[in-house]
């Protein structure tokens, strides 16, 4: 059925018995009896009638536009509020990105003291020796060793690089820091002074590298 544009409860009646409506009288009345009080009855029972299918039709009318207009309002709603989820996820992984990004800094426990003695560095060959449960002489952790090596790692006229692996990466080092010194001496041949000291260092080395306590 077309589209009706009105409420027919809103139409007025035409006034079937005015002088309009005499042409379309006597067309009805013709060749008959019938009075034109009874054709205007009968035009205005047929178009009450009329009227009548035009309401039923105008509020089935209503009620589907009413359905149509609630389906896309709810279609609208679903969208929107899918956008916004997806507004917040997309934020709320960037926000993630950003904090995997950000730096960290480093953790410290609280009322730790800060030492005010320079515990001497041994070299690279020693450390390596240590880690690997082999000898090294004691020397390599004294004071005068730990010095030495590190002269000879800067002085060093080698140019070769070998890999050494630190944390997770993989890294370059001098060849010649994981060499044996040629200043080394024999552990008896210590004075008591030297001896004291790299012991103190050596054993300093073996606890954080996590060897046995037995060995400790």
């Amino acid at each position: 059925m077309a589209c009706i544009a009105s409420d027919p409860m809103l139409d007025i009646q035409p006034d079937f018995a005015s002088p309009t409506f005499e042409g379309l009288r006597n067309q009805i009345i013709g060749g008959t009896q019938t009075t034109h009080n009874e054709v205007v009855v009968d035009l205005i029972v047929a178009w009450q009638q009329d009227r009548n299918l035009r309401v039923v039709a105008w509020t089935r009318q209503v009620k589907e536009d009413a359905h149509l207009a609630a389906e896309a309002a709810r279609v609208d709603r679903e969208q929107e509020a899918q956008e916004c989820l997806w507004l917040e996820h997309e934020a709320e992984d960037e926000l993630h990105e950003a904090e995997k990004k950000k730096p960290k800094i480093n953790d410290f426990q609280v009322g730790t003291a800060v030492s005010d003695i320079l515990t001497p560095r041994p070299s690279q060959y020693a450390i390596h020796k240590l880690k690997s449960f082999e000898y090294v002489k004691l020397w390599y952790f004294s004071p005068d060793g730990c010095k030495a090596t590190a002269d000879e790692a800067k002085t060093s006229a080698d140019n070769a690089f070998g890999f050494t692996k630190v944390d997770d990466f993989v890294a370059l080092k001098p060849v010649a820091s994981f060499k044996a010194s040629h200043r080394a001496i024999q552990d008896h041949c210590l004075e008591w002074c030297q001896f004291d000291l790299a012991k103190n260092s050596f054993l300093l080395y073996i606890n954080k590298l996590n060897w046995p306590t037995k060995h400790q």
